[in-house]
């Protein structure tokens, strides 16, 4: 939320004196209470800021339309029928080595050949780090930034060559091995399976998401079923746990060995490297990290004969994730896994203890009623701290996947992830043939039921408007409630409750969009519900925009209306007070369209500053669009109010990141 960076010194300061003034005020717990949570923060602030000091320097701020690329490929991952891959470049024409300190993304065609630790000389063209379209729409180049990617591109066609192997590159020996194993694995898993199935056996032991179609990721979404395919605490916990219960069951029969040694410890240590295996094998993403840290605290607590599950494991893998990474505290993953994980601990360390107590006395078929019950209460928990998270990143829930996952859960449970970790056993032996025959009837099981619910159009809802601090001090009450846990303390979190509220109830969608790449526009029709696009707006950003206004895919051809005119006049009326917009690559006459536009959208021309006196309210022209990015605007309420306007570099502020007018933030 701050318009640039914070210098790591001043913000160290600010971390010392805070934690001196907790030290200070110890015996007083309100006002120690309050410094202890000022020092948290700064030291979070301090964390991003080291970051942001870290991150790479000296990255493009222009298109290079042709140059040459020579570098090590250190990561791929297929994706859309093409490969992506992660260059660490030695040389690119146009742009100094000595300021070469950040990897390149490049797209190659999908039948090309490659491999981790490959050297690389192709043709292709770079694009800088792009800034969100328009305000409110998603940041991707942070997460390109902080991942030490400085420029994205594509090669021309086959114009590239391999000309030999760099694998013993100290710096990359580790990262290479693995993803060499990583493209191991996937080339097993080609080979012994066919059909959908096989993206998703990919997705779940190695986390690559590339061969998933999109009609099976889309299905996915709308069941609630999207977590199966990001490796999280689920897939984390039920390999560690399989590894757990077979070395532990097989040493428990060998009595020389189960009444002589710590044969749990033993088991627990096995698991641990299993995780770190399968932490690396997975890509290590966001909610893989934060899995493997709270297991290993888990196993840790087994071996210290310490108490394993509380709050302070999900505050511990927090920090620790949050220490590595900062940024990814903005990410729906970091978010999403934290309030899952934090609600269910919270429950299951409490009033759901007692269900968990009462097991041994109970009978089997009581057992197994218990475990679907509490199935479909964790599904139901689940569901509602994370639905406000999905619909602001999403914009859209699905209610529905309660029900899926008491199908899924079991199935992944009991089936899927034990033959995932015996194919993980014979992937060396060239023997995984077997074990993936085997687990392909439970994939298969998974989309069987991803399609049958998707189809219940009625269990997936749409929503829009969601407000971004309406969410963020929801979420910030359910923490404190899930830290407390207790009815009195619930009494301080109401003002926060009651501020989210009035956030959201006072929150205004813009129904103007223009993007920043001057090509793409939407404005959207309140009290007719129509969308009305540029003709050149892609899918991607088609749908980006949709979800943004509630509209669902099957209403495309009947609320979204593409404008095939250049000049496109749009005529759209919100709360009765009707405004007239004209959107044009090119305006010839600009003194005739500003007597007859409330608003004007000049994409790639300046209009002359006249124009705004001869009767139109709102103007944004090339230059605008060029120095400040893609411009959301509210239409006025009243006839006599004036068009609220956002940009993009009001609202993402100066970040190194954000590259607006071929000018990088500092």
């Amino acid at each position: 939320m701050l318009p640039a960076r914070i210098d790591p010194a001043e913000i160290g300061l600010a971390v010392i004196l805070l934690a001196c003034a907790f030290w200070v005020s110890r015996r007083i717990a309100f006002l120690a209470f309050v410094f202890q949570l000022l020092a948290s923060m700064a030291f979070g602030a301090l964390t991003s800021a080291v970051h942001t000091e870290l991150g790479p320097t000296d990255i493009p701020t222009k298109t290079l339309y042709a140059t040459e690329v020579t570098g090590t490929i250190i990561g791929l991952e297929p994706r859309n029928g093409r490969i992506r891959a992660t260059v660490q470049p030695s040389k690119i024409d146009g742009i100094p080595e000595d300021q070469l300190n950040w990897n390149v993304r490049l797209s190659f065609l999908g039948d090309s050949r490659l491999s981790i630790g490959d050297q690389v000389r192709a043709n292709a063209r770079l694009f800088p780090l792009r800034p969100p379209s328009v305000p409110g729409d998603p940041d991707f180049s942070r997460n390109l930034y902080f991942s030490n990617i400085g420029a994205s591109g594509f090669v021309f066609g086959r114009q590239f060559e391999v000309s030999g192997l760099e694998k013993t590159h100290d710096n990359n020996a580790l990262m290479v091995y693995v993803e060499s194993a990583r493209q191991h694995i996937s080339a097993a898993i080609s080979n012994e399976m066919t059909g959908p199935e096989t993206g998703i056996a990919k997705a779940l032991i190695i986390g690559e998401r590339g061969e998933v179609t999109p009609e099976i990721a889309d299905n996915l979404r709308k069941s609630g079923l999207a977590h199966l395919l990001a490796i999280s605490g689920l897939h984390m916990g039920l390999l560690c746990g399989t590894v757990f219960f077979l070395i532990r069951f097989g040493l428990a029969a060998i009595p020389a060995i189960a009444l002589r040694y710590p044969i749990k410890k033993w088991a627990a240590m096995a698991a641990m490297l299993a995780g770190l295996v399968y932490l690396g094998l997975s890509g290590a993403t966001i909610p893989t990290q934060r899995a493997f840290v709270m297991l290993l605290v888990v196993w840790l607590a087994l071996l210290l004969d310490r108490r394993a599950i509380s709050l302070r494991l999900v505050g511990v893998a927090a920090i620790v994730v949050l220490v590595l990474r900062p940024d990814a505290v903005l990410g729906a993953s970091f978010q999403l896994s934290f309030a899952a994980v934090g609600a269910l601990v919270a429950f299951y360390d409490g009033p759901g203890r007692r269900w968990l107590d009462r097991q041994g006395m109970l009978s089997w078929y009581e057992r197994g009623g218990l475990y679907l019950a509490g199935l479909l209460l964790t599904s139901l928990i689940v569901t509602a701290v994370t639905a406000p998270i999905i619909g602001y990143h999403f914009g859209r829930i699905s209610m529905l996947g309660v029900f899926a996952n008491l199908i899924a859960i079991p199935v992944m449970a009991f089936w899927v992830m034990p033959w995932i970790v015996v194919t993980l056993a014979l992937v060396p032996f060239g023997l995984a043939g077997l074990s993936l025959a085997a687990v392909k009837p439970g994939l298969t099981a998974l989309l069987e039921t991803a399609d049958l619910v998707a189809a219940q159009n009625w269990g997936l809802w749409y929503v829009s408007g969601l407000d971004m601090w309406a969410v963020a001090l929801g979420l910030l009450a359910l923490a404190w409630i899930v830290i407390w846990r207790d009815k009195v303390m619930i009494i301080p979190v109401i003002p926060v409750i009651i501020a989210a509220f009035i956030f959201q109830l006072t929150h205004q969608e813009p129904e103007i969009l223009i993007s920043g790449d001057r090509e793409s526009w939407a404005i959207y029709d309140p009290d007719a519900g129509t969308l009305h696009t540029s003709s050149r707006l892609n899918d991607f950003q088609k749908d980006i925009w949709m979800n943004r206004f509630g509209i669902r895919p099957e209403q495309e051809k009947s609320r979204v209306k593409p404008c095939q005119n250049d000049p496109c006049y749009v005529a759209v009326s919100a709360n009765n007070v009707p405004s007239r917009i004209i959107v044009a690559s090119h305006i010839t006459n600009p003194f005739y369209a500003c007597r007859n536009a409330d608003i004007i959208v000049s994409q790639q021309t300046d209009l002359p500053t006249t124009c705004q006196a001869s009767g139109a309210r709102t103007i944004i022209d090339d230059d605008v669009l060029w120095w400040q990015g893609g411009v959301a605007i509210k239409l006025p309420e009243t006839s006599t109010a004036s068009p609220i306007i956002n940009t993009v570099r009001a609202e993402t502020g100066n970040w190194p990141w954000i590259i607006i007018g071929g000018r990088a933030g500092r």
